[in-house]
């Protein structure tokens, strides 16, 4: 390079340096280095705690000074009511609501401006839906038109039905805890003693009822033996005990059952009046009486174990539908249960299905959303 064009440049950058010198310091902020090729054009930042007046921050230095004039200006977003900042990337923020809010928009990101947030972040109170319908159940507490986080209901089952579970639920995470059940009480009529030839304590014969989990002790005509001693009430059902009579007559091996098995041992020979308790594996729900006894040379009727429902998301995907209350790839409705079901994003319900749904005997039948 000759010794004019070093000249050149030299008066050039002095020129450039001077003009930047001229136009003068940013109050609350600070100019980029510049590059040779950048001459009057510079660009600038503001200071921690300021943010430039407008989005621009590219300026020019002139002879009346900088162009447009820049302004690093407080920024005034201020905290977040009933939240926090988890993050932040230059002026882009993420936040997270406390326990038991949620944010407005559904999105936990905003940008800090010269006007404030935006968008504004707003964390509001999570609610539920209505509380859930109990069969032969009323709600006692205070009805509400809405329902927030920590709100509670208490029930009451219809007279004769016992409450099983808690006597509350609480709204948290805008759902409701698992609710109870009201259990149905057994009936056992005259009737019923009359044809099996059994007694009440009192050796009478009248009808009576039995709250759910509650035993009732049954005798015998003719001092009978009976099988068994005690009967125990479960939702509505009960086993009356069988009263024979012998002294005679061995049992080999119990009778096996599907999905179940003895709770105890298997003997070669069991006496006369001996008895084995029958249990179903998991998520299987017991029916008939627990046990089973040697009568005569033979064994009682055994127990049925009743097949849980096995419900999968891959199950649910034709139907477009989800389940309602958690995130399960497979669930396993016991016999008699209900689940709950929605329809998935983008998909509407159709008036003519239910929702709420029973397992019956290892079937369900699924709604439809469109």
């Amino acid at each position: 390079m000759t010794q004019l064009g070093c000249i050149a440049i030299l008066i050039l950058c002095g020129c450039s340096t001077a003009l930047a010198i001229s136009c003068g310091k940013i109050e609350n902020g600070w100019v980029k280095p510049f590059s040779f090729f950048q001459r009057r054009k510079r660009t600038f930042e503001c200071n921690t705690g300021y943010i430039a007046e407008n989005d621009n921050n590219r300026i020019e230095c002139t002879a009346s000074g900088w162009s447009p004039v820049p302004r690093c200006i407080p920024i005034q977003c201020g905290r977040i009511a009933n939240g926090k900042i988890v993050d932040q990337v230059e002026q882009k923020t993420t936040f997270q609501c406390n326990h038991g809010y949620k944010s407005e928009s559904g999105i936990n990101e905003t940008t800090c401006t010269s006007e404030g947030w935006s968008p504004v972040p707003k964390c509001i109170v999570q609610g539920c839906p209505h509380p859930p319908d109990i069969d032969l159940a009323e709600i006692v507490s205070k009805e509400k038109a809405e329902y927030w986080e920590g709100d509670a209901v208490r029930y009451r089952c219809y007279p004769g039905y016992t409450l099983a579970g808690p006597e509350s639920i609480t709204c948290s995470e805008e759902k409701w805890t698992p609710p109870p059940k009201c259990l149905a009480p057994c009936i056992i009529t005259r009737q019923q003693l009359e044809t099996k030839k059994l007694l009440l304590s009192n050796s009478r014969r009248r009808t009576v009822l039995i709250q759910s989990d509650q035993a009732i002790q049954l005798f015998c005509n003719d001092s009978d033996l009976k099988i068994p001693n005690h009967i125990k009430c479960v939702d509505g059902h009960v086993d009356l005990p069988t009263c024979v009579s012998g002294t005679k007559g061995k049992c080999g091996h119990p009778p096996k059952i599907e999905n179940g098995d003895i709770t105890s041992l298997s003997l070669n020979e069991y006496a006369f009046g001996s008895s084995v308790e029958y249990r179903c594996q998991h998520y299987y729900i017991i029916e008939g009486e627990r046990n089973s006894y040697c009568h005569n040379g033979n064994w009682t009727k055994a127990p049925v174990c009743l097949a849980p429902c096995t419900v999968t998301q891959e199950a649910l995907r034709p139907y477009n539908i989800d389940f309602k209350w958690a995130s399960h790839q497979k669930l396993y409705v016991p016999h008699g249960e209900f689940v709950e079901f929605k329809c998935r994003s983008s998909f509407s319900p159709n008036s003519s299905n239910i929702y709420r749904v029973q397992c019956n005997f290892g079937q369900i039948s699924y709604p439809q959303c469109t």
